[in-house]
């Protein structure tokens, strides 16, 4: 299948440390792939990458054959990449639906003028968000906290709330950044069965990070394995989890 995104020998290095090196990795249209790896192993360094924050200092990243180098994190997000944070960067003093309303003004067609005199194309636009805001809301399970500030959601409710927001910015791509931290094993259950749900309803292609094992192997169709910046294995989920190099990674060597 063509590439959707497409990686090709990215890499940084902060000082002597080099987080990331000689990083690709191919995405084709409605792929469902891991990136794992200990932690400090330059996970999040690859999110980062792909979506702006940091600017590589070799390697090309390109969306359905656009060159995403050199690009900010909004024109990124605009060609179609949105992203979770593994910590929350939701506002948490705005509502769960404000915080999704904000994501879908990514893809507002009308400008100020149109806004400050309600025209007809302005009115368009705000009821076109707001189906699509209740229609995530009820997706991931938060129709009856919509008024509610994000900070005071429980931690699970966070962590979907997140996602929505996401994807009301109408991505290509969606990049996953530890959904399942903090989770309980009940929560973790759903979570799988949401991901692929999302990717089906939304038509989304999604790179997730995660350390939950269970979480990886089950849901993901390739996983990409990094260890101190470099990639040591790419396959299947039976592959890696098969892969000496990814077991000593994780495990360590044994003594002599």
């Amino acid at each position: 299948m063509d590439a959707l995104l497409e990686i090709r020998d990215l890499s940084i290095a902060f000082g002597g440390l080099k987080a990331v090196q000689d990083f690709s990795l191919t995405l084709a249209r409605g792929d469902l792939q891991g990136l794992i790896g200990p932690n400090g192993a330059g996970k999040t360094t690859v999110f980062n990458l792909l979506t702006g924050v940091y600017r590589p200092q070799a390697g090309t990243m390109r969306l359905g054959g656009r060159v995403l180098n050199g690009l900010r994190p909004y024109q990124i997000a605009a060609a179609g990449v949105a992203r979770t944070f593994q910590a929350s960067r939701l506002f948490a003093d705005l509502t769960v639906l404000d915080n999704v309303r904000i994501g879908s003004q990514l893809r507002v067609a009308h400008g100020l003028w149109a806004t400050v005199w309600r025209t007809g194309r302005h009115m368009r636009d705000e009821r076109r968000i707001g189906e699509r805001c209740e229609q995530l809301l009820v997706t991931f399970g938060l129709p009856e906290r919509r008024r509610e500030l994000a900070r005071n959601l429980p931690y699970g409710d966070q962590r979907r709330l997140e996602m929505a927001r996401a994807l009301a910015t109408d991505p290509q791509v969606l990049l996953l950044d530890e959904p399942a931290a903090g989770m309980n094993p009940q929560e973790k259950l759903a979570l799988r069965e949401l991901i692929r749900s999302v990717r089906r309803q939304f038509d989304v292609t999604i790179l997730l990070i995660e350390h939950d094992m269970g979480v990886v192997m089950d849901i993901c169709e390739r996983i990409t394995v990094l260890d101190y910046g470099v990639t040591i294995a790419v396959g299947t989920p039976q592959e890696v989890q098969r892969d000496s190099r990814v077991v000593a990674a994780y495990l360590g060597t044994p003594a002599a």
